[in-house]
């Protein structure tokens, strides 16, 4: 008897880790909004490592840092908190394989929009190297980062005056968490 309960225990064991990592991997935005700590998020993903890295270089203006979760070399996320806590403020998708809305890094524009008819392009007003697009749920942003690849002119209002490149693919994708 001792034997099954412990063979069924291992087994829920197993069951739950998978589920844990398919959780990060499938579902960012509820990994997010749900309020996931980041010390449950380490203790969770297995098959990677995370490496610390300045949060200036996802264009947020701080001096602090946050983590970056690699996996067989490859960026696959990253992620930062507020105000000294350790709740997740945001993750920053890098990599095809995380989507939302079956939507990943490496679409285009013109994708993105099918799954968002009502989103319009608009330019970062502090950094002009970003261009960005809300979900029409407002659960997530798009980023386009290259200079030479903008996706639209801008009036000078920084409003879009129209598209240029609907084929420019998608850099980065912020989730935050809604506060």
């Amino acid at each position: 008897m001792i034997k099954y309960v412990f063979l069924i225990f291992i087994l829920l064991s197993v069951k739950l880790s998978t589920e844990k990592e398919n959780f990060i991997q499938s579902d960012p935005i509820k990994l997010v909004q749900n309020g996931i700590t980041i010390t449950d998020l380490k203790n969770s993903t297995k098959n990677g490592k995370f490496i610390k890295e300045p949060l200036a270089e996802y264009g947020i203006d701080s001096e602090n840092f946050g983590l970056t979760y690699l996996k067989n070399g490859d960026k696959i996320f990253f992620i930062w908190t507020k105000y000294n806590s350790d709740l997740i403020h945001e993750i920053i998708l890098l990599d095809s394989s995380m989507a939302i809305d079956n939507i990943t890094v490496g679409n285009s524009f013109n994708e993105f929009l099918k799954t968002n008819p009502n989103s319009e392009i608009k330019l970062d007003v502090v950094n002009s190297e970003y261009e960005y697009a809300q979900s029409d749920d407002g659960e997530y942003f798009v980023e386009f980062l290259t200079q030479d690849n903008k996706v639209a002119e801008y009036n000078d209002d920084y409003s879009c005056k129209r598209i240029i490149n609907g084929n420019a693919k998608i850099d980065r994708i912020r989730i935050h968490k809604f506060e």
